[in-house]
């Protein structure tokens, strides 16, 4: 065809809406990641914790539903005070131990729900590190490379807005956090009420499964903004990988050391700075379990703080070759 018959031609493909374009951003990155050998190993291991509660509630719900059962009450009570976090521990261990006493209203409005609430923050805390292990492979990468490579400039050549590419940069980690974090809870859930000899357990534990995806959402959305910062702070990789991990390391390493000292304000600096009891404090809330901080407000301040600086940072440091 001669140059001067080319022209403007019409577009015949199927016209999306410009509110999508961070899903361009989403997908390219979700493939990219889900190439990582190490990332699907880590992605099907998380997902045995979810099975062995399973079986938890499988064998509690037996004993309640059949006190017949060779399975002795006090056992189970011995192994739930292993396995459960230690703030519903007496609560379910006095229940089982006098379950002949319990009525089956107790049972259906205080002791199952207790309990599931329990198996549900237990499993998020084990999920935890694999929360690090991943968010630690996904994100330090994307925003570095693209810091090095300065392709922000092709990006942005396009209708893309900052807010769309980090948009389409955190939905990348949070795609696999929903599947490792928030999917296991949801069907442990699903498992328990088929478990249950009566549906009408539904009732009484319905926001369940809301209060797990609010306490998965606190958790993953500080966690995935600190680790999209501190990539777009460098250009080398390995740099973002370190800090992310050092992180949780350091809280973990000031945990050890100022457990031992007493005072309010210490312990409030230790739950702050050590981000699994930040998060761990803020689940058990929303899962409505009693804590052991009495400072909740401030650790929601803290992570919302820390959420809104992180995006405040990504947004400079991606507008920034734009500035130059």
């Amino acid at each position: 065809m001669p140059i001067h018959n080319l022209g403007y031609r019409t577009w015949d493909g199927q016209r999306e809406s410009g509110r999508s374009r961070w899903s361009v951003i989403a997908g390219i990155g979700i493939r990219r990641a889900w190439q990582s050998k190490w990332l699907r190993r880590i992605a099907f291991v998380v997902w045995g914790p979810p099975l062995a509660y399973g079986i938890l509630i499988f064998i509690f719900e037996q004993v309640l539903t059949n006190n017949s059962n060779p399975m002795n009450p006090r056992i189970v009570a011995d192994v739930i005070q292993l396995l459960l976090p230690a703030e519903t521990v007496p609560v379910m261990t006095t229940a089982l131990r006098n379950l002949d006493s319990v009525t089956g209203q107790e049972l259906l409005t205080v002791i199952r729900p207790v309990f599931w609430k329990s198996v549900l923050l237990q499993l998020q805390r084990s999920q935890s590190i694999g929360l690090v292990i991943v968010v630690g492979l996904i994100a330090p990468p994307l925003i570095s490379q693209d810091v090095r490579s300065r392709a922000f400039l092709l990006y942005f050549s396009r209708p893309l807005t900052q807010l769309q590419y980090l948009a389409g940069k955190f939905a990348t980690v949070a795609a696999f956090l929903l599947l490792t974090c928030t999917l296991p809870q949801l069907l442990l859930y699903l498992f328990a009420v088929l478990l249950s000899p009566d549906i009408s357990v539904v009732a009484y534990t319905w926001d369940l499964p809301l209060r797990a995806i609010a306490a998965s959402a606190t958790m993953i959305i500080p966690t995935t903004m600190l680790a999209l910062m501190l990539s777009s702070l460098t250009t080398e990789t390995r740099f973002a990988t370190f800090g992310w991990f050092t992180i949780w390391i350091f809280g973990l390493a000031a945990y050890s050391v100022m457990r031992s000292q007493g005072g309010d304000a210490s312990e409030l600096v230790l739950r702050l700075s050590f981000l699994f009891l930040l998060f761990s404090d803020l689940s058990s809330w929303l899962l409505d379990i009693p804590t052991l901080g009495t400072h909740v407000e401030t650790q929601f301040s803290f992570a919302l703080g820390l959420t809104v600086i992180s995006a405040a940072v990504i947004l400079r440091r991606v507008s920034a070759p734009l500035r130059a």
